[in-house]
């Protein structure tokens, strides 16, 4: 068996740089017949890299001061933000205890998006062929949902002949350094929100009789953190939990622990789940078509989930080049 150590983090330039433990270990059985070459075949593959839904304590509080700022101007909502958020946060910027090495700072980031979306024809992934291509959107603590890191198997550099991108690290389901708000921050100091924000979302005090606005998607539409009316286009119908129609994909993935991974679906891969038409409440993109309180007459929204995606992987309508990643 041989164990790697992993350096990796998700950065702006797609390059790795936060410390992930994994081991991978492939068995082999050789197959020799008198006058033919040793051929290595495959036998059994499996995967070491740890199940691990744990978060890091959120104990420090911030001496930034949180700036955020919203105007509107035709059909262009402009948004501006340093990514510090008035909740606490974990600790960061190395020493003991600390759960990466880079320090928090403030950022001058400005997004321009539409207040007038349309639903497209197509699908637009957050992740292209090379990694990721877009952070998610921004909430109004003034900081971006960015769910997917730069971390495709085999974990050991963006240079590797094998590197694939159809197998990127979940980070909800594997440490990577997150703290109590499924956050941590990249080598230029931006925190930004890998899954839901936990103490955001205490200090705004989430109803569970009402939809709460929490933010705005790339592509203009809006963010509402896990209940929505049961009917749709109802807003005298009862308000529930919506729920993702993903889940774990059954059996073994196809890989050879070399090219891609091998071992059970088991959630360490975001390509571990598939969509499930109807098997929940929201669509592939974690959304839905309703009314709301801030759109009567009906609009596309999102919605935050607890379960995997939590944020949305997809978008519905077309992002702004403002949340394209390494812009």
């Amino acid at each position: 068996m041989n164990k790697i150590v992993l350096l990796s983090m998700k950065k702006r330039t797609k390059v790795s740089l936060i410390s992930l433990f994994a081991i991978i270990s492939c068995s082999t059985d050789k197959i020799e017949e008198e006058g033919e070459d040793v051929t290595p075949i495959a036998s059994e593959c499996t995967s070491d890299i740890i199940l691990d839904t744990s978060v890091g304590p959120c104990t420090q509080t911030l001496t930034f001061t949180h700036q955020y700022s919203e105007s509107i101007t035709g059909t262009t909502r402009t948004i501006t933000a340093n990514s510090i958020p008035e909740h606490m946060v974990g600790l960061f910027g190395g020493g003991q205890g600390s759960l990466n090495p880079n320090a928090i700072s403030e950022q001058s980031d400005t997004y321009n998006i539409t207040t007038n979306p349309t639903v497209a024809t197509a699908l637009t992934s957050l992740s292209g062929n090379n990694g990721p291509d877009y952070s998610f959107g921004i909430l109004f603590s003034g900081v971006e949902l960015d769910p997917i890191p730069a971390e495709p198997f085999p974990h050991n550099g963006m240079m590797d002949p094998n590197v694939n991108w159809e197998w990127n690290l979940e980070p909800l389901n594997v440490n990577i350094g997150l703290d109590c708000n499924y956050a941590h921050v990249q080598p230029n100091g931006k925190y930004h929100y890998h899954g839901k924000p936990t103490l955001f979302l205490d200090d705004i005090g989430v109803p569970t009789d009402a939809m709460t606005l929490i933010g705005y998607a790339a592509d203009g539409f809006p963010i509402y953190y896990k209940f929505a009316y049961s009917t749709a286009m109802d807003n005298s119908s009862d308000v529930i939990e919506m729920t993702s129609s993903y889940q774990l994909k059954s059996g073994d993935r196809p890989g050879d622990g070399v090219t891609a991974p091998c071992d059970i679906y088991n959630g360490v891969y975001s390509s571990d789940y598939e969509y499930v038409i109807s098997f929940g409440t929201l669509d592939e993109a974690n959304g839905r078509t309703g009314v709301t309180p801030e759109y009567p007459a009906g609009t596309y929204y999102y919605v935050i989930t607890d379960d995997f995606p939590s944020i949305p992987r997809y978008f519905r309508g077309s992002p702004s080049s403002d949340f394209e990643i390494g812009q």
